[in-house]
C-alpha cells in the first residue's frame, strides 16, 4: 500500500543517512549533522517541500541550514554553493499556521525577499589541495576568460522564469475570482437587508408589526481566505531566476562586445 511504501522509503533514507555518517567518521571527516544538502536545477529548490524540510530541521536545531548546490551553473565554471535557513518571522508564522494569508503576511511584514535568510558560504581547501590546483593551473592553458556565455543556459533560465510568471498569473486569476465572489456575496447581503427595510416600512403603513431584524450575515458565510504561501514561493523563485540571468549576462556582455569587434 501507499503508507507501507512511504514508511519503507523513510526507513531506507534513515539507514542511508546513518551509513553515510559512519563512513564519514571512519575517514576523520566531521559527521555532525547541521542541516541537509540538496542539489537543485536553476534554483528550483524553493517549494513547499523545501520549506517544510528547513522548518523541521530548525525545530530540532536552531543552527540548522540547507546547503544548495547547482551542478548546471557549476559546469559553466562557477562553483555554485549557497546556504539558506528560514527567517525568524517565517519560522514563527509557519509554526502557527502551515498556510499563510494576506493578513498574516502583512502583520508579520513577510515578503518573498525575507522569507529565507541566506548564509554566507566560504570554501576552504587544505594546503595540499591548493598546491594541486596551482599545479594544474600552471600546466593547463587557461581560456576561461575567453569563453563566451552559452545561450543554452540563458534559454533554460528564461524558460524557468516564464514558467514562474505563468504560476503567478494563475494565482492572480484565483485572487480576482475570490474577490469577485466576496463582492457578490456582500451585494446579496445588502440586497436582503434593504428588502427587509422596505418590507417593514410597508408593514408600518398597513398598521402591522414590523418583522424582526435578522442577522443575514449568518446566512452568507464568507469564502475562506486564499493561501498565499505558494505565490510567495513562486515570487521567490522568480527573483532568483532574475538574479541568475542578470549575473550571467553581466559577466558575458563584455566578452560578446569583444568577440563582435574581432569578427567585424
Amino acid at each position: 500500500s501507499k503508507q507501507w511504501y512511504q514508511r519503507r522509503v523513510a526507513i531506507t533514507a534513515g539507514e542511508y543517512q546513518l551509513e553515510m555518517e559512519r563512513s564519514l567518521r571512519l575517514v576523520n571527516i566531521d559527521y555532525q549533522q547541521v542541516g541537509f544538502y540538496q542539489s537543485t536545477y536553476l534554483n528550483t529548490h524553493c517549494d513547499r517541500n523545501f520549506l517544510e524540510n528547513v522548518f523541521v530541521y530548525l525545530e530540532e536545531m536552531k543552527e540548522a541550514i540547507a546547503v544548495i548546490y547547482d551542478p548546471l551553473k557549476t559546469k559553466l565554471g562557477n562553483l555554485n554553493i549557497r546556504a539558506f535557513k528560514l527567517s525568524l518571522p517565517a519560522f514563527r508564522l509557519y509554526r502557527e499556521e502551515k498556510d499563510f494569508t494576506a493578513t498574516m503576511l502583512k502583520d508579520n511584514s513577510l515578503t518573498f525577499e525575507n522569507l529565507f535568510k541566506e548564509i554566507p558560504v566560504m570554501v576552504k581547501n587544505s594546503a595540499l589541495t591548493n598546491v594541486l590546483l596551482c599545479e594544474i593551473d600552471r600546466i593547463q592553458e587557461s581560456t576561461a576568460c575567453l569563453t563566451l556565455p552559452t545561450s543554452s543556459y540563458l534559454e533554460k533560465s528564461m524558460q524557468m522564469l516564464l514558467s514562474g510568471l505563468d504560476e503567478v498569473n494563475q494565482d492572480l486569476q484565483k485572487i480576482n475570482l475570490h474577490q469577485r465572489n466576496v463582492y457578490k456575496q456582500q451585494q446579496q447581503l445588502l440586497q436582503n437587508v434593504q428588502k427587509r427595510k422596505i418590507e417593514n416600512a410597508q408593514r408600518e403603513k398597513d398598521g402591522l408589526n414590523p418583522l424582526p431584524e435578522e442577522d443575514f450575515s449568518k446566512q452568507f458565510k464568507p469564502p475562506p481566505p486564499l493561501g498565499r504561501l505558494e505565490p510567495l514561493l513562486s515570487s521567490n523563485r522568480i527573483a532568483a531566476h532574475c538574479e541568475m540571468i542578470e549575473e550571467h549576462v553581466r559577466n558575458g556582455i563584455g566578452k560578446l562586445y569583444l568577440a563582435d569587434s574581432f569578427m567585424s
